[in-house]
């Protein structure tokens, strides 16, 4: 391989590169999701990607995609089959960006990273105008109904929202709920039925032999576990994109995690202060938590490189704390993270721990103060 001194000054960043082509599928899917007819050109960032791609094939002497379509092709192989090294790209060999057609939670992390900026400002929008409305309206309990109702129902029927909705707390920000959720995608549906998964809650969508249907959660604690079926005709609706991946996905850690806290009698407020941190626990000497699902700890490293919050004065102790679905895909996990992020490694003031050694700590400090 080639060493980094030595390239040429015009070979692209792979990193960069990669991130391009990760918000440039996102755009690609939402525009084809659409409903309407996909015209040209393609995204930008698509042949941007395809273009600095090329470069790096010609430099290795290797094949590059002929095309944009060839390029998606492409992007549904593991990355340790493309044939074209990506130095210091954040992937793994065996992720994808492409998965049955959809785009994979990596493609979703690589985008916030760089590029998915229409995205994050979606739900940056979205959330921020949940935060402004309940702080106006001094609701902070309004604020947690909004959350915890779009961790726990990632899909639903219209009725069943509209019911919900209805519902004092939620009844504030009906209008925001309604935004954060969108129409089901017509493969969703067979023999007049939406399927959901019994795992998260969401949909259960066919894979590429039309017979096979999957949880396209690849986060989903417990994707084999059937779940209600509606009919189509009730208008099934379900959570945007950005918002499962990057609300719904940790959220269910932030959940779990909340109730098993409280089930030590601890006392302990999610989402505090309109989400000044994910999880506040204990009132005296306060431990602040910061609860991430990211598949790749070399992602978020970067991430919390460039924004890891701040901690307030009277917190004694701060967390980032890594839920467990994400240390059971990578048993080394948070060892990786801390290596790539000095920022969270023990000593400093905040430290990246598993889920369940935060609650092994949560644990020490109640027997200690027996």
């Amino acid at each position: 391989m080639t060493s980094p001194s030595s390239s040429p000054h015009w070979l692209p960043d792979s990193r960069i590169m990669v991130a391009q082509l990760a918000s440039g599928i996102l755009e690609y899917a939402r525009r084809t999701a659409s409903g309407e007819a996909f015209r040209l050109p393609y995204p930008a960032n698509l042949q941007l990607a395809l273009d600095r791609l090329t470069l790096l094939a010609w430099h290795q002497e290797v094949s590059a995609p002929g095309s944009v379509m060839e390029l998606l092709v492409l992007t549904q192989k593991p990355f340790r089959e493309w044939g074209i090294r990506l130095p210091d790209a954040d992937v793994d060999t065996d992720e994808t960006l492409l998965a049955y057609g959809r785009p994979t939670v990596v493609c979703e992390e690589l985008g916030r990273l760089r590029g998915d900026v229409e995205g994050e400002l979606r739900e940056n929008a979205l959330m921020g105008a949940v935060l402004d409305r309940a702080r106006a309206a001094d609701a902070p309990s309004s604020y947690v109904a909004f959350r915890e109702l779009l961790i726990r129902k990632s899909a639903i029927t219209a009725l069943d929202l509209d019911v919900r909705l209805a519902e004092p707390e939620l009844a504030l920000l009906a209008g925001e709920a309604r935004q954060a959720y969108v129409e089901a995608p017509p493969e969703a549906a067979a023999d007049g039925m939406v399927r959901t998964c019994g795992g998260c809650g969401g949909l259960l969508l066919p894979l590429d032999d039309d017979r096979t249907w999957a949880c396209e959660d690849e986060s989903c604690p417990a994707p084999g576990k059937a779940g209600e079926e509606h009919p189509a005709s009730e208008g099934v609706r379900w959570l945007r994109r950005e918002l499962r991946t990057f609300v719904t996905g940790p959220g269910r850690a932030e959940l779990r995690i909340a109730d098993a806290v409280a089930g030590r009698g601890v006392p302990v407020r999610l989402w505090p202060d309109f989400d000044t941190c994910d999880l506040s626990v204990f009132h005296e000497r306060p431990w602040m938590v910061d609860v991430k699902a990211w598949r790749n700890p070399i992602r978020l490293a970067r991430q919390l490189r460039d924004r890891l919050f701040t901690v307030p004065p009277e917190v004694e102790r701060a967390f980032v704390v890594i839920g467990r679905e994400q240390v059971k895909a990578h048993p080394r996990y948070v060892e990786r993270l801390r290596k790539a992020c000095p920022e969270v490694r023990p000593g400093r003031r905040v430290v990246a721990v598993s889920e369940a050694e935060f609650l092994r700590l949560v644990n020490q400090r109640v027997k200690a103060a027996a």
